[in-house]
């Protein structure tokens, strides 16, 4: 993989949808992970799409009641009292990971960063870790499966396995799965493990819901939250307590979802859109000391 990403994949420029797929087959999935990356999730994928699929994702690890116990915090957790600040900041730092790729300088002290409030935060393992970035690999591509959208194949699959293989790296975690396969195996193991369901669970899935709720406008929250609760696959969703979609309602969530891609690359889209410009609440550059989770605040609680 690259030491630095290639700044010509992030030209402010607008490209078609066609485009951007041409730019990807053209790029191999090991060399150019992190490129390849870049143009399927945050190029390819309109922001509220990519909110919803990393949504239903962290919806996913909550069935760890070690998890979700530490993000319920009784009540007190930053998914519970600052919801979408905690969404936005945690997606921010995943736009940092690609923007600055898995090996460069800036992109160590990302990495060092998020150790480090995972030490803060305390009883964040490598397990844990492992899950999440399961979750990161996985769930954007099920959002795509489930609203039927197309946006991936087998090429990007690939590329976006390599690049949070990379991240896993960076951020020194162990018995990384080598494949596909067996890290989706691996997850499944995990989750037959160690779900069950809880009280906190069910809380901080509802943070998750007030999160992306105040993403968009009150028109549309109805609508979105009904998508996210579709978008979570159908074994967590009971896990934490929330009713199936009615018959008809996941056809509605889907022509949704389909509406949002198609308006979204009607536009024609920007190579340099980036999860760091559309969800950072500290603007391009953020101050990473002021990014995601405060000791000082818990503290003073």
């Amino acid at each position: 993989m690259s030491d630095a990403p290639l700044q010509r994949y992030w030209e402010p420029r607008r490209a078609s949808a066609a485009e951007v797929r041409r730019l990807i087959a053209e790029l191999d999935p090991v060399e150019h992970a992190t490129e390849i990356t870049h143009l399927s999730q945050e190029v390819l994928i309109p922001p509220l799409v990519a909110y919803v699929g990393y949504a239903a994702g962290f919806a996913r690890t909550l069935g760890n009641p070690a998890v979700a116990h530490r993000i319920w915090r009784e009540g007190q957790g930053d998914q519970i009292l600052r919801s979408a600040r905690r969404d936005l900041d945690t997606l921010a730092f995943f736009g940092l990971f690609m923007r600055e790729g898995t090996t460069s300088a800036r992109a160590r002290a990302v990495y060092d960063h998020v150790q480090r409030i995972h030490h803060q935060v305390k009883g964040i393992g490598n397990e844990t870790q492992l899950h999440v970035l399961g979750m990161l690999i996985f769930d954007q591509e099920r959002a795509d499966e489930q609203f039927g959208l197309g946006l991936f194949d087998e090429h990007d699959k690939q590329g976006r396995f390599h690049f949070w293989v990379g991240v896993g790296e960076a951020m020194r975690l162990r018995e990384i799965p080598e494949s596909r396969a067996e890290f989706e195996a691996w997850c499944a193991a995990y989750e037959r493990r160690t779900f069950e369901p809880t009280e906190a669970a069910t809380e901080s899935f509802k943070g998750q819901l007030r999160g992306l709720s105040a993403y968009v406008p009150a028109p549309l929250r109805a609508g979105v939250r009904q998508l996210l609760i579709e978008a979570v696959r159908p074994d967590v969703r009971d896990l934490l307590g929330f009713d199936a979609p009615r018959p008809g309602r996941g056809l509605a969530g889907r022509a949704i979802a389909q509406g949002i891609v198609t308006a979204d690359h009607a536009r024609g889209l920007r190579l340099d859109r980036t999860w760091v410009g559309s969800f950072s609440r500290l603007g391009p550059d953020p101050d990473l000391s002021a990014l995601g989770y405060q000791h000082h605040e818990q503290q003073h609680r």
